[in-house]
């Protein structure tokens, strides 16, 4: 799978990169926020990666909200094999505010919730990967079909 930066799939994988290598600085710091909120973040991108080549113009509003739950369910009911939680991902999501930004709600991570969030994020990373590719798969096959039609002589 390609990881440019430039793209949803490819800033998910960035975000996820620097969670894992945020644990050492949670070992230092004490707490894991930050591994939470990019954990979070980068679940957000791999999601939105398949919202925007499944639904296009009928997400726009899904694809600027931070709610994992309602973008997982959105895409539940177009992928139901792509077997994802939404109780994991709404616990996931809560992390995007409540580890970043001081208040009320405010939590502080732990390193055992840290490294739930960054198996959480590596299990949807496979998931997603394996339905993209299997997407491209699929484009490159009908391309293919179109070329063959368009080659014959009438």
């Amino acid at each position: 799978m390609e990881k440019k930066i430039n793209s949803y799939y490819g800033m998910a994988y960035n975000d996820y990169c620097y969670a894992k290598a945020g644990m050492q600085v949670g070992e230092q710091l004490g707490n894991y926020n930050g591994v939470a909120a990019l954990c979070a973040q980068s679940a957000e991108k791999y999601l939105k990666a398949v919202l925007e080549i499944t639904f296009a113009k009928d997400a726009l509003g899904l694809m600027h909200s931070h709610n994992l739950r309602a973008i997982t369910n959105k895409l539940k009911e177009a992928y139901p094999e792509l077997e994802l939680s939404t109780k994991d991902m709404k616990w996931l999501g809560d992390f995007y505010f409540d580890a970043r930004y001081p208040g009320d709600n405010f939590v502080e991570v732990n390193k055992e919730d840290a490294l739930e969030c960054i198996r959480i994020t590596e299990d949807l990373q496979q998931k997603v990967r394996n339905l993209l590719e299997q997407n491209q798969i699929e484009r490159e096959n009908k391309k293919a079909q179109i070329q063959n039609l368009d080659s014959f002589d009438l």
